[in-house]
């Protein structure tokens, strides 16, 4: 299945490759300071798994290129944003927006990504693809403010963690396959992929290479957001929990490694995976999707 999943991405190499120039186009529409912010973040690179998800669900290349490009320009503008909240100074093994080019920058800089995201929307006529878009930025915003009221906590609840995560990114997941498709069935395929997807972010937090994530390992630690991987490995080790607190962070992590939080995270991920792949037989391009979301190393 692995090298099904490459063979998806080798297909849509000449999509991303339009995308690529469209994304471009789109970003320079209004050259400036935050044009630049803006080109920086999207030079960047990243798995475009978002607009590879439209690609695969729209029977309509432009469609897909148009909600391909707004899906990434919103979900860019997040991380502009994430990077800057959380005070992140590597993405993608690069200086993050803010840390380049300043706070207020960055901020003006996701501001204008996010705006972008809707123009090509709107000027197409696209008033269900805008609906979509809007509906997932909003529930961004809701997920941000959660963690915002889950940092530090490591009381948090597992369904608490999941109602987060399905906010704060499965929902872009969603509005990219209804971007595609406009039906309800496959963007649930989205939302469950995309819940996979993050846990196997966190599991990457805890374990991941800087080399291969662009990331320090640990940052969910030290910035005490509430993860599957901690919130478990919390529940057995004191020492994970303090620091999940606030606390003294020595040694915290590799306590982490330690418990069997990470199996479970793990087990956790791939259950998720498997509720996204109840799809027609006409569709495995969206199955061999799921392997890449798993098994990956960034």
């Amino acid at each position: 299945m692995i090298a099904a999943a490459q063979e998806v991405l080798a297909e849509a190499r000449p999509f991303l490759e339009e995308l690529e120039t469209r994304l471009a186009d789109e970003v320079r529409g209004h050259p400036g300071l935050v044009a630049a912010v803006g080109e920086n973040a999207i030079s960047a690179g990243g798995k475009r798994l978002r607009p590879v998800l439209v690609h695969l669900t729209s029977p309509d290349r432009e469609r897909a290129l148009r909600g391909g490009v707004a899906v990434e320009l919103a979900h860019v503008a997040t991380l502009v944003h994430d990077d800057l909240i959380d005070g992140a100074k590597l993405r993608r093994g690069r200086m993050s927006a803010w840390h380049e080019h300043g706070e207020d920058a960055a901020r003006a800089g996701g501001d204008y990504l996010f705006a972008r995201a809707f123009s090509g929307l709107a000027r197409a006529g696209d008033l269900e693809g805008v609906e979509i878009l809007a509906r997932a930025c909003l529930d961004l915003a809701r997920g941000e403010a959660l963690q915002r009221l889950q940092s530090h906590d490591p009381s948090t609840t597992v369904e608490a963690y999941l109602e987060r995560i399905s906010l704060k990114t499965a929902r872009l997941f969603e509005a990219a396959c209804l971007l595609g498709s406009r039906d309800a069935r496959v963007g649930a395929f989205g939302l469950a992929l995309g819940i996979a997807f993050q846990i196997a972010d966190d599991i990457l937090d805890c374990v991941g290479d800087t080399i291969e994530t662009g990331k320090i390992p640990g940052a969910d630690l030290r910035e005490g957001v509430p993860t599957l991987p901690l919130l478990l490995a919390a529940r057995e080790d004191e020492i994970v929990r303090r620091a999940l607190a606030g606390g003294p962070l020595e040694g915290a992590l590799v306590r982490v490694a330690a418990t069997g939080a990470l199996d479970e995270s793990r087990a956790l991920a791939l259950d998720y995976a498997r509720r996204s792949r109840p799809m027609p037989s006409d569709e495995p391009e969206l199955e061999a999707l799921t392997h890449i979301v798993i098994d990956r190393e960034s």
